[in-house]
């Protein structure tokens, strides 16, 4: 099977992509710098200089645990694997759609990047996204574990891989699945947890895409009407209470075997094949 994957630049993207060529052929990777194609509003400026604030004060805790997790892959992973790569500032730019044209992938892959949009999935055979939150539960962003500490919803700590569509989020499911976690984690290694099971859940999803077996395709709303969460929403508030709910009371979750137990029954997952 042959991909083309539309990612980010960043470390965990990298890693990703090395992950992903170990179980399919990747024609081409386009990396995008997700910078969006409309001009922001004042209202949407003013409030993501004000989140960068808060984001150096209430959630500086949250920003140098990514940047610690980002060091460490890049220093695994320092560059994308040895195909053609393209740059460019969206991934709805034109050299994006060329390359899809170009390459005609059985299998689009995407992680890591702004919305996609309608020309980048007709120009796709098959296409498929990665989410770090379990859908429809938790969907959106910027970092849907972080949310999940500020509501207490510990027991949606997890992952998703879906059919792509055009809404945040909002595609059929191939497989969602909860993080693996005792309780004892510190927030960075909560993080990458988080991460390195979202890479194997991506992996396993694309080797059997490639293998010609079936996946599901469920739709989101039999299962649950989630919530979805937006950057603008990751305020000083947000971020005290995701910090204070880890500290005060994550570990103590996952002490309590049959609150946990409870929980997770009450969960909806798609399973891929074992």
């Amino acid at each position: 099977m042959k991909a083309v994957i539309l990612t980010g630049n960043q470390g965990n993207q990298k890693a990703l992509c090395h992950k992903i060529a170990e179980v399919c052929e990747i024609g081409a990777i386009v990396v995008s710098e997700n910078i969006p194609r409309r001009k922001p509003s004042l209202t949407k400026k003013f409030q993501t200089l004000v989140n960068r604030v808060t984001g150096r004060l209430a959630g500086r805790e949250f920003v140098e645990t990514w940047l610690k997790m980002q060091r460490e892959y890049d220093a695994r992973f320092p560059s994308f694997p040895d195909v053609p790569i393209v740059y460019v500032k969206n991934v709805n730019d034109a050299a994006a759609i060329e390359t899809l044209e170009k390459y005609a992938p059985d299998l689009t892959i995407v992680s890591g990047t702004n919305l996609v949009g309608k020309k980048a999935i007709k120009a796709s055979r098959k296409i498929v996204n990665l989410h770090t939150g379990i859908s429809p539960y938790v969907k959106g962003g910027p970092n849907c574990t972080n949310w999940c500490l500020a509501k207490n919803w510990f027991h949606l700590i997890g992952n998703t891989v879906m059919w792509l569509d055009s809404g945040i989020d909002t595609g059929k499911l191939i497989a969602t699945e909860q993080t693996p976690l005792d309780g004892n984690e510190t927030l960075f290694e909560l993080h990458r947890k988080v991460m390195e099971h979202a890479h194997d859940l991506y992996v396993r999803a694309v080797r059997q895409i490639g293998d010609g077996r079936e996946v599901p395709a469920v739709l989101q709303s039999a299962i649950a009407e989630g919530a979805i969460f937006y950057t603008a929403d990751w305020n000083a508030a947000a971020q005290r209470a995701a910090l204070k709910n880890f500290r005060a009371d994550y570990k103590n979750y996952f002490a309590d075997a049959e609150k946990l137990k409870k929980d997770s029954a009450e969960l909806k997952l798609v399973s891929l094949d074992k």
